[in-house]
């Protein structure tokens, strides 16, 4: 973790937090993160008698399907309903039996991860929808998916939203989500 950068990060925070209109409200500061789960039923121990010489287990050669959660909360500690992105081409209503009301299920044909037209369609779809009137913060960690687009600046932009991103290699210390849920 660079030092120069981290301080660079914290003073562009605070001019964002504290433009001209007045400080940001927590209930308009949001974090967003991502992480992938894989669904396959691996054991995580192997319980043997003590003293055992030989002792084996059985365990699937599957990799098993990933799909990936999206998770966004403001300052507040207020979530909005979960998003999810499966590998597959058309989505079947199966897919969202049992998730949270206002939950969103993305379909994407080469992966479960995140690419930066799921990041708009995410934004578009799921996000604004959501968020308070008037301009908020979006902290995001430093994938390029979440800021490489013109297009995905401008709608930011165009709807309040200031995307700021941490700096490269420092989530696992400044991602609120990476920190606490995940």
């Amino acid at each position: 973790m660079n030092k120069l950068e981290v301080d660079a990060y914290f003073e562009l925070l605070e001019s964002i937090l504290t433009v001209d209109d007045g400080v940001l409200t927590p209930s308009c500061i949001f974090n967003m993160d991502e992480t992938g789960l894989q669904l396959n039923n691996r054991p995580g121990h192997v319980l043997a008698e003590k003293g055992s010489k030989a002792v084996s287990t059985v365990t699937s050669t599957e990799k098993g399907e990933t799909i990936t959660v999206i998770a966004c909360c403001n300052a507040e500690g207020t979530f909005l309903p979960s998003a999810c992105i499966m590998k597959g081409k058309n989505k079947k209503p199966e897919f969202e039996d049992g998730t949270p009301p206002g939950s969103k299920l993305f379909m994407s044909p080469k992966s479960a991860y995140i690419t930066s037209n799921l990041f708009i369609d995410w934004l578009k779809t799921h996000f604004v929808p959501r968020k308070p009137a008037g301009r908020i913060l979006l902290l995001l960690d430093g994938h390029s998916t979440h800021c490489n687009s013109v297009e995905m600046l401008e709608y930011a932009k165009d709807n309040d939203i200031t995307l700021l991103s941490m700096p490269s290699h420092t989530s696992h210390y400044l991602q609120p989500l990476d920190r606490t849920v995940f």
